[in-house]
């Protein structure tokens, strides 16, 4: 019967260096491999939860522009309103307090006014010009009677805003690289004035008929 040798206490050296340099490899695949992918997976579902915020937003600023001749502070402070559940802080309770609420709306209306864009795409200042009337000292694209005149006058009514809001990126790491490389990538002035602040641009648009008409004000 063969007996089993012990091992040399160089050998067992050799085994605990094995083991040592097998963590230390684990622990650098995590750090270089593994925790980039998972930051990264979270800023993306972070922007893809704005974004889907922001349509919802876009859509109630449009509301409000079709029954306020297509005004854009009227629409931008609506903008605003929509987006205060991104800026407000999360309370405990659960329950936000009307002051956390009221300083939410203020940052997002300076974010709104200050970096994002809105557009009127629909109506433009030619269908202005070609259909407009003269009412109350101004010109107008009238809304009245919608459905016995033109055609044309019919597709000018109908509201179509585009929004680009600049979102913050909160994962470290993950925002900041992506930021980076959009700098680089993406040309859109629009765009850059995001990139520039250190944030995120995400784009939404949305079309409604006007409830009232559209004024000179509005159109580029």
């Amino acid at each position: 019967m063969r007996v089993k040798q012990p091992l040399a206490p160089s050998s067992r050296v050799c085994v605990s260096g094995q083991r040592g340099a097998t963590l230390i490899e684990f622990a650098l695949a995590l750090i270089f491999g593994v925790l980039p992918i998972v930051m990264s997976i979270l800023q993306t579902g972070a922007l893809l939860v704005a974004k889907n915020e922001l349509n919802l937003a876009t859509f109630l600023a449009a509301r409000e522009g079709a029954v306020a001749g297509a005004d854009p502070g009227t629409m931008q402070r609506s903008l605003a309103r929509a987006l205060v559940p991104s800026y407000v802080r999360a309370e405990r309770s659960g329950v936000a307090a009307p002051a956390s609420v009221a300083l939410a709306y203020g940052v997002a209306l300076a974010d709104v006014t200050a970096l994002d864009s809105l557009r009127v795409l629909n109506p433009t200042r030619n269908d202005l010009d070609k259909l407009g009337v003269a009412r109350g000292g101004q010109r107008v694209i009238p809304n009245d009677s919608i459905e016995f005149r033109s055609r044309a006058v019919q597709a000018a009514n109908v509201l179509t805003i585009e929004v680009t809001h600049c979102q913050s990126v909160v994962v470290p790491l993950a925002g900041p690289a992506l930021v980076a490389a959009l700098r680089l990538l993406d040309p859109d002035p629009r765009h850059q004035r995001c990139l520039v602040a250190g944030r995120a641009p995400l784009a939404a648009r949305a079309s409604i008929v006007m409830q009232s008409d559209v004024h000179a004000a509005a159109l580029r």
